[in-house]
């Protein structure tokens, strides 16, 4: 009897911790880019997944911090552009807890120097409707051909 109440509760336990799999904490992973080479012309697209317990992600914020890797720093003319972009995530017809975001962005706002091929990473993080704001990811390094 002993052993079988032992059981039953550890069962318990462990659906319990199962119930709630989101987090109130925004969660976000990169699922795919179309490329992580850009050519005069193209367009980077990374696609994000995120998961929110309250499915309040609409009229949040998404965050997005260049970080350029080259050693050769910019010259006063090529350094023009802003690092940091933030955009409002638009307002979803119906709360959902899960879905996926869409970043793009274009070969000139990507491509910075004029003398040498460009390597980035971007920091990605959102925030939900409440303020809840996810970790920062740090995409793949991307090369901005020239």
């Amino acid at each position: 009897m002993k052993k079988l109440l032992f059981i039953m509760a550890v069962l318990v336990v462990l659906f319990a911790c199962n119930k709630d799999k989101f987090q109130t904490k925004p969660q976000i992973t990169i699922k795919s880019y179309n490329a992580k080479e850009f050519a005069l012309g193209s367009n980077l697209e990374i696609r994000l997944s995120y998961t929110d317990k309250e499915g309040d992600i609409g009229q949040g914020a998404f965050y997005a911090l260049r970080e350029r890797l080259n050693s050769k720093p910019l010259s006063v003319a090529d350094n023009d552009k802003a690092d940091t972009l933030r955009y409002n995530i638009p307002e979803m017809a119906a709360k959902a807890d899960k879905g996926e975001l869409v970043m793009t962005l274009g070969y000139d706002f990507l491509k910075e120097s004029n003398s040498e091929n460009d390597t980035l990473v971007f920091k990605i993080a959102i925030t939900d409707i409440a303020g809840h704001a996810s970790d920062t990811l740090t995409t793949d390094k991307l090369v901005i051909l020239k």
